[in-house]
């Protein structure tokens, strides 16, 4: 069972990834890094009438996030049930891909929250509340930081 339905899962990546230029030495870990910077909603959610989108930026020093890629994914899970679902990362172009600068970027998606409350009369006839957690992994299979978002109040 979908526990979150992705409407649009894009990275803006063209302008806002800054591969890492000059001499410097790349001080980024190889293990990806992801920080929330922004989403809606900050509280209550209307059911089948508003869509939840996150944003957050991430840095990967070896650049091994890939698009296409059998490890490479945004896991995003629903704090009512028990798994992570995978989504595969969005397209990143192999130009900006350098493993001794890395790179870093910002990622923008989009849920409607299952509209499937817990089975109790309670949640049922008032609604329901939840926290999305995620983490990316990369190509060598390095999971990042877990982000939990704040709460989220679903009504019918």
């Amino acid at each position: 069972m979908r526990i979150v339905k992705i409407l649009s899962l894009g990275c803006v990546l063209g302008l806002l990834i800054t591969a890492f230029v000059g001499c410097e030495k790349n001080n980024l870990s190889e293990v990806p890094v992801i920080y929330l910077t922004d989403y809606a909603p900050k509280g209550v959610f209307k059911l089948n009438k508003d869509t939840a989108y996150y944003v957050f930026n991430f840095t990967d020093g070896d650049a091994d996030i890939l698009s296409n890629d059998t490890f490479s994914a945004i896991y995003i899970s629903d704090s009512r049930f028990d798994s992570f679902i995978r989504y595969d990362f969005p397209y990143i172009d192999d130009a900006i891909r350098d493993p001794k600068k890395g790179f870093k970027g910002t990622c923008l998606f989009y849920i409607t929250p299952s509209p499937v409350p817990r089975p109790d009369s309670l949640h049922i006839a008032t609604g329901d509340t939840l926290q999305y957690e995620f983490y990316i992994t990369d190509k060598a299979g390095h999971q990042s930081n877990h982000i939990i978002t704040n709460p989220v109040i679903l009504k019918p």
